[in-house]
């Protein structure tokens, strides 16, 4: 099989408004080439035109205005590690979205925006001699087809279906039909590598839903609860010979089908509403255009046998560098930090996890306009009892809120009747700012938040609140806690991790651990997806048996490093580099609650720098000052 990533055509890049599904597959058809990976970045929804906001009050366009931000810088970077491209296409784009663009100047720009621009801007590029009509709602086949017989796609809605036969190739890809440019990535990703396409309708179901499913079948031990959740997935599936292929790739919303499927080949997935845009990309990038050769391993040593010790010998001995985060070392302040700013390949967690406990919150408030709404809502707060000065009692110790909402105005929270209602985006923003204040508000403790996934530290909890990873890279995730593939896999997986491993359920510890050595043991010979495939063995026949799921490709894999020294100063490196480009953010920043966070940031990399690697920061400054002196 092949292990290898497709290659990247730079020739045309295109970023579209991610609702515009059809429009990205037409245009697909006219720039894919046989064999390569074209990007396409689906830019999400915004509400307002970009503009400087130094306010830290919070405005209703505070989350659109947030998430178009990053995803400029998002793209910025991908285009610039694959050196830029010949064409930029800006496809179904508002005056709103184009406006947080900051590089579009630099770029060859081709802007579409409906059906008959495509035609019209591409032909000029255009070298296919065929046409492949199909209809909308077969768009995903018609692209595949398209792409492999080298045509050009056009809709027509009286064409006939669009039939695809499996073919026997070595992984297939399974794709839910969403309207999100997301699913016209899947087909691209696949043409890419020749696998074969198999194309479901949505399926109907949330991760909450599921969650519950699972949970009431291990607390009751009734596979009823099983097969309930098997008969809502499965039947999209059971016409593919899983067993006939070497792997699958699902393209979901979070659906997990390798339990489904029982792990009958290796299964990897790719979440189709957390940026699979960049998690295909960054998979693909980082295989083999940048390696760093470092870990973290985080253990407040819950347990009387664990994995820990092995794991960090294992990586020691394939010449890792180990950042060990172990016993009181693991404290929630310093995986927050490292899980941010420390330049790792590989991050294993071994601890507790799953739900943890809070307050269940009602809270009445007032907007701007006079009307009286009551949101209720479950609060998980935690703090780091290890960062309480006990000379200094008036310094404060951060306090981490985390808020998982459940009505509006006694409507479930994202529910249809909810959004039927159309209250205005500040509505939303006034609860926000009225929430903050802490004022008239009833708490009831809670021993259980539902879905409030955590990691358990040596004196408190950690709740994976953070954007950034790893001093922006994108490492692998293994967290070997209960519950792991909730939230707080979303966290990970979003601010850029390109492979995580979590848990579908309570996991026993022995299981755990003799999983997790086996996992490391194989690690360095094979791809992720096929050590992990190899290591449920350990689980095989117990109640923890398909407990596993894997988000990522097929063909990631990590390599082994140099020597210690090399991984040593690699780090070394890239803190200083990170160092440097948080000094030079603070300098152009103006918002003062930013500033204060990038501080914190540069204080924490020179602090490291300087404790934990003083000679070889002295060193490479050193060599770095006689190169640019030419001494």
């Amino acid at each position: 099989m092949n292990y290898s990533p497709p290659k990247i055509d730079n020739r045309f890049i295109c970023i579209i408004n991610r609702d515009n599904k059809e429009l990205a597959a037409l245009i697909t058809s006219y720039i894919s080439s046989p064999n390569m990976y074209n990007l396409i970045f689906e830019f999400p929804s915004v509400t307002t035109e970009h503009y400087d906001y130094l306010d830290d009050d919070i405005d209703e366009h505070h989350i659109s205005r947030t998430i178009a931000n990053e995803f400029n810088i998002k793209v910025k970077n991908a285009i610039n590690q694959v050196y830029g491209c010949e064409y930029l296409i800006i496809a179904g784009l508002s005056e709103e979205q184009k406006s947080y663009l900051t590089f579009l100047e630099k770029y060859n720009v081709i802007e579409i925006q409906n059906y008959y621009d495509v035609e019209t801007n591409l032909e000029a590029f255009n070298s296919k001699k065929n046409i492949l009509k199909c209809r909308s709602c077969d768009i995903l086949n018609g692209l595949h087809k398209a792409i492999k017989s080298n045509s050009i796609l056009k809709i027509d809605e009286q064409a006939e279906e669009v039939i695809i036969t499996l073919e026997a190739n070595s992984g297939i890809i399974v794709v839910e039909d969403i309207n999100k440019v997301s699913c016209v990535i899947s087909v691209i990703y696949a043409t890419s590598l020749n696998l074969s396409l198999y194309v479901i309708p949505e399926i109907d179901i949330d991760k909450r839903k599921i969650s519950d499913f699972i949970e009431k079948w291990k607390n009751s031990n009734n596979d009823s609860y099983l097969y309930d959740l098997s008969s809502l997935i499965y039947p999209s599936i059971e016409n593919v010979d899983f067993a006939s292929y070497q792997f699958a790739t699902f393209f979901t919303v979070g659906i997990p089908y390798s339990l489904i499927i029982k792990n009958v080949i290796p299964c990897t997935h790719v979440h189709l509403y957390i940026n699979p845009d960049f998690f295909v990309f960054n998979a693909i990038y980082y295989q083999n255009a940048f390696n760093i050769n470092s870990a973290i391993v985080f253990s407040p040593l819950e347990f009387i046998d664990e994995e820990t010790d092995n794991i960090i010998n294992t990586l020691k001995n394939n010449n890792y560098y180990v950042a060990e985060l172990v016993d009181k070392n693991a404290n929630a302040i310093n995986l927050d930090y490292h899980i941010k700013e420390f330049p790792f390949n590989l991050l294993h967690i071994c601890s507790h996890g799953g739900e943890i406990g809070g307050y269940d919150v009602s809270f009445e408030f007032i907007d701007r306009d006079g009307n009286k709404h009551i949101v209720e809502y479950d609060e998980v707060v935690t703090f780091d009892l290890t960062q309480i000065d006990f000379k200094n009692p008036e310094e404060k110790v951060p306090v981490v809120f985390k808020y998982l909402w459940r009505k509006f105005d006694g409507y479930i929270w994202r529910s249809e009747e909810l959004r039927s209602k159309n209250y205005p985006h500040y509505v939303y923003s006034d609860m926000l700012n009225q929430i903050s204040k802490r004022e008239n508000m009833i708490r009831k403790p809670k021993d259980s938040i539902t879905n409030s996934c955590a990691i358990k530290c040596y004196s408190s909890y950690y709740q994976a609140m953070f954007n950034i990873i790893a001093g922006i890279h994108s490492p692998i995730i293994f967290n070997n806690t209960c519950w792991s593939w909730s939230d707080i896999a979303d966290h990970f997986i979003s601010s850029g991790a390109r492979g995580y491993i979590g848990t579908l359920w309570n996991i026993n510890n022995d299981v755990a651990k003799q999983s997790a050595e086996h996992f490391y043991s194989n690690l360095f010979s094979t791809t992720i997806m096929n050590s992990l495939h190899d290591s449920l063995i350990y689980s095989k026949g117990s109640k923890d048996e398909n407990i596993y799921i894997y988000y990522g490709l097929h063909f990631s894999s990590l390599k082994k490093g140099i020597s210690l020294n090399n991984s040593k100063e690699e780090v070394v490196i890239r803190l200083i580099s990170s160092l440097e480009r948080w000094k030079e953010k603070l300098s152009i920043t103006k918002k003062e609650s930013v500033r204060k966070n990038i501080q914190e940031l540069i204080k924490w990399n020179a602090t490291l720098l300087a404790t934990k690697f003083k000679n070889e920061t002295i060193n490479i400054i050193g060599e770095q000052f006689k190169k640019d002196n030419g001494i």
